[in-house]
């Protein structure tokens, strides 16, 4: 097709009322819509033990948390609740967090739901309309089913104590993490969707092994601002750092450059208190909740350990 072809027929389609080619679901499942109106972080409305509410679906927690208030638990124990209408787990062991600080939607984030209970099931997230939506469902994705629906592999599932380097260990902790380029400098990135980084326009988080080897590599970079962050050690000021011209790149599992996007903002991530990258040895990046809008349709295939987005 050329270019005014595509043009023609995709604005034929909005004219008639027919829903775009890529809101249509590919893998299977429930489908749900999603409050995104906080940062692009996707809440989904949920019940567990009884109460309803805004569940966050995180894959950058490995463990999933009820509001300590609204399910009438002190804050730091865990219980097994069960009930719940997430269509891949009827239950689980949930941790009580004090969440009514957080940024939410109306009525206040009831929990959040980290790879624990996520990578037991597939989750379609679709962006490119609103509202949102999204696709849950137990079983894995078919590979030959997204490629012709126009997906592409990105990235795979990694576990805390070996991110991003093979396959998991049963019962591990399941990261997704993908591949990126700054320059030519080539390095794994978790996805963490419950990173509200709209406040960060353009941020990568880094951690501090990857600025060395960006620094070592002779990528440029100035010293820029940025609002305070919360972490799981308190409210602290972080360090960022514009890069000059290296534009940023998503890779295929195989090294294509499949997206590039222009130099990004690095957020320092220091917080040992809240452990991921910041504790890695090895240079490792991290991208927030504005990227599922940026890609518009995206799989995160926790039995497949595959991550996928449309090309």
């Amino acid at each position: 097709m050329t270019r005014s072809a595509v043009i023609i027929a995709f604005s034929a389609a909005c004219a008639s009322g027919s829903p775009a080619w890529g809101q249509a679901p590919v893998c299977s499942g429930e489908r749900s819509p999603l409050d995104t109106s906080v940062g692009n972080t996707p809440m989904m409305t949920l019940t567990l033990d009884g109460r309803s509410g805004e569940f966050l679906l995180d894959t950058g927690a490995t463990y999933s948390a009820v509001d300590s208030k609204s399910f009438g638990m002190p804050a730091g124990a865990s219980a097994s609740l069960s009930g719940f209408s997430l269509p891949i787990a009827t239950g689980g062991r949930f941790v009580a967090e004090d969440m009514g600080g957080y940024r939410a939607p109306a009525g206040g984030q009831r929990g959040r739901i980290g790879t624990d209970v996520l990578s037991l099931g597939v989750t379609e997230f679709h962006y490119e309309t609103r509202p949102a939506f999204a696709v849950v469902g137990t079983a894995t994705c078919d590979p030959a089913t997204l490629r012709n629906a126009g997906f592409v592999e990105i990235g795979r599932y990694g576990d805390g104590a070996n991110p991003g380097q093979g396959r998991p260990e049963p019962g591990s902790p399941r990261v997704p993490v993908i591949g990126l380029r700054i320059g030519l400098v080539a390095f794994p990135a978790q996805v963490d969707t419950g990173f509200d980084d709209e406040r960060a326009p353009r941020v990568v988080q880094a951690n501090g092994a990857l600025i060395a080897k960006l620094r070592a590599a002779g990528v440029a970079m100035h010293p820029a601002k940025g609002p305070p962050t919360l972490g799981c050690g308190g409210r602290g000021i972080s360090e960022y750092w514009q890069i000059d011209t290296a534009s940023l790149t998503v890779r295929t599992l195989g090294g294509e450059p499949i997206g590039a996007y222009p130099p990004p903002v690095l957020q320092v991530k220091t917080d040992l208190a809240c452990g991921g990258i910041a504790r890695f040895d090895q240079p490792f990046g991290q991208l927030g909740a504005s990227w599922l809008l940026r890609w518009g349709a995206s799989v995160f295939d926790g039995p497949g350990e595959r991550v996928w987005i449309r090309r």
